[in-house]
């Protein structure tokens, strides 16, 4: 590499430097619906890391507590069965355990809803997503009535 070649690649790494420390520097949520929300934007983005600083336990999030040890892979499998998805959350309650709240969430998807339950948990950052029932959410790519057409049949 020519010199010339080397500083403008040093330049441009000086210039670009500012702009990614804002995406590495996110915090959670500020409330348990916005957890939510945002986590499953992230979804719809394929911003796995987006997802992983939205995702923990009250140690904190995936992405700064490399917990669970698989994260990766479950932010993986998670993009890949809520793809296409929107979510609206309804309504919290306070969860039954650990301290957390429940946040009921419609997701919808070509015409498709599910309503179910996140749980979500306070750590340091702010509020992270701690679990849901991925195949239950997963029903919402799946075909429903309101997008059968005419002759279709369920066999």
């Amino acid at each position: 590499m020519s010199k010339v070649a080397a500083h403008r690649l040093i330049a441009l790494l000086a210039v670009a430097a500012p702009l990614a420390l804002p995406a590495q520097a996110s915090k959670a949520a500020a409330t348990p619906s916005a957890a939510v929300e945002e986590f499953m934007r992230a979804v719809a983005d394929s911003n796995l890391t987006r997802m992983s600083q939205l995702f923990g336990n009250g140690k904190g999030s995936a992405f700064r507590t490399h917990q669970p040890k698989d994260y990766e892979k479950r932010m993986v499998v998670i993009q890949a069965m809520l793809r296409g998805a929107q979510a609206k959350a309804l309504g919290e309650v306070p969860a039954e355990k650990n301290g957390g709240r429940t946040v009921t969430t419609q997701l919808s998807n070509n015409g498709c809803k599910v309503t179910i339950p996140f749980n979500v948990l306070h750590a340091n950052e702010g509020w992270l997503v701690n679990e849901f029932k991925l195949e239950s959410a997963a029903e919402v790519n799946k075909p429903c009535e309101s997008t059968r057409r005419p002759g279709n049949l369920e066999r």
